[in-house]
C-alpha cells in the first residue's frame, strides 16, 4: 500500500500540473510529458556518438538563480571500455535550444564542441558559446573534459573537473558518469511490442512485471553539463523551454580512416520531452521525427502518427488532446519555470518542485511512472523502479560518479563485462 499511496500523490500533482498546463496552454500553447531516448531510431543505434539518452533542466538547488542543463548521449559505456569509449565525437555539435518567447521557435543556443579525442590519458577541449538566432554571443570560454580511468574498484573514480568562466560565472562539465536514468527498459519494451500487437488492448502488466530492474544500472554515459546564470537564458516571463540535438554537418568525409564534416548542420537525434520517439513514434517516422524541428511539431508533423500509437495504449480522447499539447501543439519542447522553488539534495528533490510542477526535469524525478500513468489515463501505471541505483551529487555537475571495473581476475560477473 505504500507505493499506491506513493504514487497516487505523484498522480495528484501530475493532475494539479495538468491543469495549469492547459491554462498556459490556453495563453501560450505550452505543455510538458517526459520520459527516456535511449537508442530511439534506426540511425542513432549506429551513430552512437550522436545518440541521445536523455537531457535535464532545473533550477540549482544551492542557488536558485542558476539553471543547469544537462545532455546525455552515448547510453551503455561500459567501464572495461572506457579508454575506447570515453571520448566525445568532435564532429558532432552538442546543442541546447533555448525559447523563451512562448512558442515553439528556438531563441538562443548554448553549443557545445569538442575538440579531437584519443581516448586513454588524454582530455579534450569543449568551446562552450551561448547565442541567439543573430549570432550575437552572451558567452564564450573553453574546458578541459575529465579523463576516465580503468582504475579497478575499490579504487575511487576520477573525480568531475569543473571549470569556472570568468566572465558569467558559468560552470562546464563534459565526461563519463553513472547514467542517472532509472527505467526497466525490458518491461518498457514489451509493452509498447504489446501494444502494436494488440491495439487498444496492450498487457498492462508487462510493465515491472512482478519487480522491476533498472535496466541502466552499471553502466555509464557521457555527460555534457553546463550550469549559466537564469538571467542570460530568461525572457518576458520566467518560463523557458530546452530541446537538446546532436547535430553533425551534412557533407561527412573520410580520408585515412578520419571523418571530419562540411557544409551546413542538419540534426541527427534530438530530445525536448523524452519518450517521445521511443514509446509514441512508428518505427518508420523515427529517424524523420530525429531529423525534424520543433517548428515541425507545432506544424502537425507527428500528431496523426502520436495519436495513433496512443489509442493502440488504450489512451482515451481527453488523455491524447492534453498529451499533443504536451509534446507536439507547441513544439516537442521540456518547459521548465525558472519561479518555481528547487531544494534539496541531488539535484532538488522537494515534492513542490521537478515534473509535475512545471520545474523541468531533475535528475531524482521519476519519469517513467508519471508518464506511463498518464498514457493510462492517470491510472497508475508502473515499472517499479523508483531511483538510480546510486545517489547523485549534491552539487554541479550532480552526476554520480562512473562505475569503475572490478578488479582483474575478479569472481564476480554479472554478465556485463563490466
Amino acid at each position: 500500500m505504500k507505493r499506491l499511496t506513493t504514487k497516487n500523490s505523484l498522480v495528484g500533482r501530475l493532475r494539479a500540473s495538468l491543469a495549469v498546463a492547459i491554462s498556459l496552454a490556453a495563453l501560450t500553447g505550452t505543455s510538458r510529458l517526459q520520459a527516456s531516448d535511449h537508442i530511439d531510431s534506426p540511425t542513432t543505434a549506429q551513430d552512437r556518438g550522436s545518440d541521445i539518452a536523455d537531457v535535464y533542466a532545473f533550477v540549482d538547488p544551492n542557488d536558485n538563480a542558476q539553471v543547469v542543463l544537462i545532455g546525455s548521449t552515448q547510453g551503455f559505456i561500459v567501464s572495461g571500455e572506457h579508454f575506447g569509449m570515453v571520448i566525445f565525437d568532435h564532429n558532432i555539435r552538442y546543442r541546447f535550444a533555448i525559447e523563451n518567447t512562448g512558442d515553439a521557435m528556438p531563441d538562443l543556443f548554448l553549443e557545445v564542441r569538442y575538440s579531437p579525442g584519443l581516448g586513454r590519458l588524454t582530455n579534450q577541449t569543449a568551446r562552450i558559446i551561448l547565442h541567439d538566432r543573430e549570432g550575437n554571443q552572451t558567452m564564450n570560454f573553453t574546458a578541459p573534459t575529465t579523463v576516465a580511468n580503468q582504475q579497478p574498484r575499490p579504487a575511487p573514480a576520477p573525480q568531475p573537473v569543473v571549470t569556472t568562466d570568468s566572465v558569467t560565472g558559468a560552470k562546464f562539465f563534459g565526461g563519463a558518469a553513472d547514467d542517472p536514468f532509472f527505467l526497466d527498459d525490458t518491461g518498457a519494451n514489451r509493452l509498447v511490442a504489446s501494444s502494436i500487437a494488440n491495439p487498444g488492448n496492450p498487457n498492462k502488466s508487462l510493465l515491472g512485471f512482478r519487480q522491476g530492474r533498472d535496466t541502466y544500472a552499471g553502466f555509464n554515459t557521457m555527460i555534457t553539463a553546463v550550469r549559466v546564470p537564469a538571467a542570460l537564458l530568461r525572457g518576458a516571463s520566467s518560463e523557458i523551454g530546452v530541446s537538446f540535438a546532436t547535430q553533425r554537418r551534412r557533407n561527412q568525409v573520410i580520408a585515412a580512416g578520419a571523418v571530419t564534416g562540411q557544409g551546413l548542420y542538419a540534426n541527427v537525434d534530438r530530445q525536448g520531452n523524452p519518450g517521445v520517439v521511443n514509446f509514441l513514434i512508428t518505427p518508420a517516422l523515427k529517424n524523420p521525427y530525429n531529423g525534424a524541428r520543433t517548428a515541425d511539431d507545432a506544424a502537425g508533423g507527428f500528431a496523426e502518427d502520436l495519436t495513433k500509437n496512443l489509442q493502440n495504449f488504450g489512451t482515451d480522447a481527453a488523455h491524447i488532446n492534453t498529451i499533443l499539447d504536451m509534446i507536439q501543439r507547441n513544439g516537442d519542447i521540456l518547459r521548465l519555470d525558472l519561479s518555481v522553488p528547487n531544494i534539496g539534495p541531488q539535484g532538488g528533490n522537494n515534492p513542490a518542485g521537478g515534473f509535475g510542477n512545471l520545474g523541468g526535469r531533475r535528475l531524482v524525478d521519476d519519469v517513467v511512472d508519471d508518464v506511463f500513468t498518464l498514457i493510462n489515463n492517470e491510472e497508475l501505471l508502473t515499472d517499479n523502479v523508483d531511483a538510480n541505483e546510486v545517489p547523485f551529487r549534491n552539487n554541479f555537475p550532480f552526476v554520480a560518479d562512473p562505475t569503475q571495473p572490478f578488479p582483474p581476475g575478479d569472481r564476480v560477473d554479472d554478465h556485463t563485462r563490466q
